[in-house]
């Protein structure tokens, strides 16, 4: 089951929180755009894009793409995040601002190695691609 709009309502002041922790974790890749995604019935995630190099720009019909990249977040974290009191939720997201980066290097690893590069930034196709985090 979906989030209900009531906890995707109270994550809406947690998204900011969340995308800071992925991009910290991220700082040691490419500078890369991180959003958070909460929408109604929808997986709720957050999408990573890199900028265009020139290794992604050179000829923009052929790979490499630059990275755009959807990873869905666990609903059982989500749901407890939105329900956490405040020190409950400052734990949880030093967790997962801990664990983002290895648990998103493992969701490529087992689901599309060959498709993502996040060291360089790019993937091998043009659309969205899609990975799902683990539970912690």
């Amino acid at each position: 089951m979906l989030l209900s709009d009531e906890e995707l309502a109270r994550l809406q002041s947690v998204a900011p929180f969340l995308q800071s922790e992925a991009r910290a974790a991220l700082e040691n890749e490419a500078q890369y755009e991180v959003t958070m995604e909460l929408e109604t019935h929808l997986q709720p995630g957050l999408r990573i894009r890199a900028p265009d190099s020139p290794e992604t720009t050179a000829d923009p019909d052929a790979p490499p793409y630059a990275i755009d990249l959807f990873v869905g977040l666990p609903l059982n974290e989500l749901r407890a995040l939105s329900h956490a009191d405040d020190a409950t939720r400052e734990a949880a997201l030093a967790r997962f601002g801990a664990h983002f980066s290895p648990r998103l290097l493992r969701a490529i690893a087992k689901r599309m190695p060959h498709e993502i590069d996040l060291n360089a930034g790019v993937q091998s196709e043009a659309s969205t691609l899609s990975v799902m985090l683990d539970e912690d």
